[in-house]
């Protein structure tokens, strides 16, 4: 008998890998995700993320681990039991990072970066973007990828 969640697991990856996202996790960065996979066990889900440099961004506190990291960023990210997506979203689930990829708002949010002036705060950019995720309903309905118990 198949786990519950394949099918939803399934979908994700098949939205989402290879695909280009907004990354937004107390700051925002441009990235490409791959590597989708699950944990069946433990009721994990992961990917990679590696950041696609992109003027006007970094945002947050991706600005300060560009000082400290090599470019492009590369990292791995995981959500548990609460994972959540949707046709363009997927978010951690209990706080944490969340993605956008519908192509309209990744193409908006590039956009707005490219007009930041050079001197904008970080955390400042990091707030216009939250505000035009929020003004673009970037945020959409949300289903589970792992059924609840």
């Amino acid at each position: 008998m198949p786990f519950p969640a394949a099918a939803r697991v399934e979908e994700l990856r098949e939205r989402f890998e290879g695909r280009e996202a907004i990354y937004v996790e107390k700051g925002a960065v441009r990235v490409r995700v791959s590597d989708i996979r699950w944990d069946t066990v433990k009721l994990c889900i992961a990917a990679r993320v590696k950041e696609i440099p992109t003027a006007g961004f970094p945002a947050g506190v991706f600005y300060e681990a560009q000082m400290y990291e090599p470019r492009p960023l590369c990292w791995s990210i995981a959500g548990g039991y609460l994972t959540t997506f949707s046709e363009h979203t997927w978010y951690m689930g209990y706080g944490g990072w969340s993605l956008f990829f519908a192509p309209g708002v990744v193409d908006g949010v590039v956009g707005l970066a490219l007009q930041f002036p050079e001197d904008l705060d970080p955390f400042q950019r990091y707030s216009e973007v939250l505000k035009y995720l929020e003004d673009h309903k970037a945020y959409e309905p949300t289903q589970r990828v792992f059924a609840e118990r």
